[in-house]
């Protein structure tokens, strides 16, 4: 057993790490106690691919581990741990060798944690199993950066068509489990091709073989295809009891997803079939599966992004994507900063496009279409372009590519259009509205190459008419999200030299722009609603509110000569450090806009839409109070860019 220094050195390094920081003083101080610490020097081995799993999970206390996988071709690097990071952890638990290499990258100071701790710890705390479902289902090394605390909560699983079902489920709350109407199942007599059609029909990695009492008696899963049919040879005219696993591992309907998580590991298996009772001797409810686990972990964006891009369909992508809506309820619930859940859907966001577009430039290969012909960069603009999209309101979109010569030029302006039409469709399908003024990649107008955008920018400038005006408070907030992102620079660069050339006229546009829409109260301090349409007697949010605060932004950071800030938040904070005597006024700002973000995301979610067409009476007292706050900031905001630029409120 280690000294008392030692424990408490553990102790200390630990603590600050997930899941341990997760876990009380007591419980933490137990494990420290138990750790075995190692030294490997440069170039030593903790483990081998195929090793015999040792019964400890790992966690890198100082230097690098590299981790590696052996192929045909030879051996890849996976990934790299730093200090923090845990890994060893599936094979410790369930006793399989080691599926890939460690390999100390530098002189390195490792803790062992023993395996029977360890699972200790995952039965007893359902956020430490959540913590490992997406690294037990892949194998890698558990790597979690920037993770946001959440209340603790037990995890039940409940099983869809429950009429009680939320709309909106959390990850910490609910497994969900293939509903029985979704679970494939055969006869013991069924053959073994037939069990297999069924499965590529439906899509599925298991079937359940069940009696004539729904009771289940085996169970099928690809990898049984792959390795007692395949492998073997074996005559799919066979029926399919010849090759099923039985007795099947069962459980309750009511477990914790921990007791899911370690029960899989016990039982080595990654399927469990639910019964009524948890025992083979009840009727079939539905399965959980590893996959399962994994979709679960929605807490842990880096997971979604991960699956974002490892897609297969269309349709796994825009499933996948309705999991982020209840990763942005569970943290406007929790009260997260607005800053770090639009960072957050950003990511998603640029994953879902970075997925999206490997789709249709595939596609059009496979068609006959041929890779790009020129170097092209598929721009964002709007709310996405700033990294503020918290919704999936309609897109903002376009392309950017290569000048070319006279002969290329028709074949890329063909095939790039034809790729935005593809990326928009996609989009659609995974809940994006299209734009109704057509700012989008399917538009040839906005489908153009470098010299053309730049045409557009200068005359934009330096012919300021009113929809030049509206276009700059899209264009000029375009952010490079695929291919080429120097490209996207190159624009950006292109703006602000010519805003800085320019006589100051389009600025002071700008301005006049900004202050357009003054603060939404009327002199009795009430909302100011629309007066007719469809949206008579709402408040619109994004317009009286938040396009005043991203006006402003947008204007103070191209009059200041900002470069590469597009975030309303961040353009705030960076105009702080170069406007001087104006820090609390830009906090304030920065504060303001937060709220009206969290506000309209609510209101969207409440209504199950874009959340900008507010009830003034679905607000309480304290809301509507803190909104007028809000509203005088807005105010003082707009006064500021009144006196700088000599201009008067409209």
């Amino acid at each position: 057993m280690a000294s008392n220094t030692i424990v408490t050195r553990v102790y200390d390094f630990l603590k600050k790490y997930p899941p341990f920081s997760y876990l009380s003083k007591e419980k933490l101080m137990r494990i420290a106690k138990k750790v075995k610490v190692q030294y490997y020097g440069k170039n030593d081995a903790l483990f081998k691919q195929q090793d015999a799993a040792r019964p400890f999970i790992f966690v890198l206390h100082k230097g690098k581990i590299e981790i590696s996988k052996n192929y045909e071709e030879g051996t890849k690097l996976i990934d790299i741990c730093d200090e923090g990071d845990v890994f060893g952890v599936r094979s410790a638990l369930n006793g399989q060798p080691y599926i890939g290499n460690a390999i100390a990258g530098e002189d390195s100071l490792i803790y062992a944690i023993p395996k029977a701790i360890f699972l200790k710890l995952m039965e007893e705390n359902a956020k430490v199993s959540l913590f490992f479902a997406s690294g037990l289902a892949s194998g890698m090394p558990i790597i979690r950066e920037g993770q946001t605390q959440s209340k603790q909560r037990t995890s039940q699983l409940h099983l869809f068509g429950k009429e009680d079902a939320p709309k909106f489920m959390s990850q910490e709350d609910i497994l969900i489990v293939n509903p029985i109407d979704d679970v494939v199942t055969c006869t013991p007599s069924h053959s073994i091709r037939s069990a297999a059609q069924y499965m590529q029909q439906r899509r599925v990695g298991s079937i359940v073989v069940i009696d004539q009492d729904r009771k289940p008696i085996g169970i099928v899963t690809d990898t049984d295809l792959a390795r007692k049919v395949v492998a073997n040879n074996i005559s799919k005219t066979l029926p399919v009891k010849e090759i099923m696993s039985s007795p099947v591992y069962t459980i309750e309907p009511n477990a914790t997803i921990s007791q899911y998580i370690v029960r899989m590991i016990r039982y080595k298996v990654k399927h469990l079939v639910v019964t009524e009772d948890g025992t083979p001797e009840t009727a079939l409810l539905g399965v959980a599966s590893e996959h399962d686990i994994l979709l679960m972990h929605g807490n842990d964006p880096a997971v979604l992004v991960k699956r974002l891009l490892k897609a297969r369909s269309v349709a796994e992508l825009s499933k996948i994507r309705n999991r982020a809506e209840e990763l942005i309820i569970n943290y406007l619930k929790q009260e997260v900063s607005i800053d770090f859940i639009t960072d957050i859907m950003t990511e998603i966001n640029d994953a879902l496009i970075h997925r999206g577009l490997e789709f249709a430039l595939n596609d059009l290969e496979n068609e006959g279409f041929g890779k790009p012909p020129v170097k092209f960069c598929w721009l964002s603009m709007g709310s996405e372009g700033r990294g503020e999209q918290l919704l999936r309101t309609d897109q903002d979109n376009a392309i950017v590519y290569e000048d070319s010569s006279a002969e290329v030029a028709p074949i890329a302006q063909k095939y790039f259009l034809e790729l935005g039409k593809r990326v928009v469709d996609i989009m659609v399908a995974c809940g994006f509205s299209l734009c109704k003024g057509e700012i989008m990649a399917s538009n040839p107008k906005w489908n153009q190459p470098v010299s053309a955008w730049k045409d557009y920018f200068k005359k934009w400038i330096y012919v300021p008419e009113p929809m030049a005006l509206m276009n700059s408070s899209i264009f000029f907030d375009l952010r490079g999200t695929f291919g080429e992102l120097d490209l996207a620079k190159e624009l950006n660069g292109f703006i602000l030299e010519h805003i800085k050339d320019d006589h100051s006229l389009f600025l002071n546009l700008l301005a006049k722009n900004a202050l357009k829409n003054p603060p939404p109260l009327s002199f009795f301090k009430n909302f100011m609603v629309e007066k007719s349409g469809e949206n008579k007697d709402l408040f619109d949010i994004k317009l009286r509110s938040m396009m005043p605060l991203t006006d402003i932004a947008r204007l103070l950071s191209l009059a200041e000569g900002i470069p590469n800030i597009k975030n309303t938040f961040r353009r705030f904070d960076r105009l702080k450090t170069v406007i001087p005597n104006r820090e609390s006024l830009f906090d304030e700002a920065a504060t303001a806009y937060e709220l009206f973000v969290r506000t309209r995301a609510l209101n969207g979610f409440r209504y199950d839409n874009s959340g900008r067409f507010i009830q003034p009476t679905d607000l309480n007292k304290i809301e509507r109070q803190t909104l007028r706050y809000a509203f005088e900031t807005v105010e003082n905001v707009q006064l500021y860019v009144k006196h700088r630029f000599g201009l008067s409120l409209q």
